[in-house]
């Protein structure tokens, strides 16, 4: 199973600073964990960027991954 890394800022809405999940694909991802913890608010993992492999994806709607991923949810930097 694919290892999700919460952010201490939503930490708070999950209980946890890190679960496993079934998701092969973003998409589900958000599915699975709006499931498992309705404190999270979908918009709030929309307006992060997610790390997948060390790899930061800005823009990760059609992002796929693997069964031992690790997935870390980051703010975004604005930049200027």
């Amino acid at each position: 199973m694919a290892r999700v890394v919460f952010a201490s800022d939503l930490q708070r809405h999950t209980g946890a600073a890190e679960v496993q999940v079934a998701a092969r694909c973003y998409r589900d991802l958000l599915a699975e964990l709006c499931r498992r913890f309705p404190d999270l608010d979908p918009e709030q993992l929309d307006k992060m960027a997610v790390a997948i492999d060390g790899v930061i994806i800005h823009e990760p709607l059609l992002q796929q991954f693997g069964e031992d991923s690790e997935l870390v949810f980051v703010p975004r930097i604005a930049g200027g």
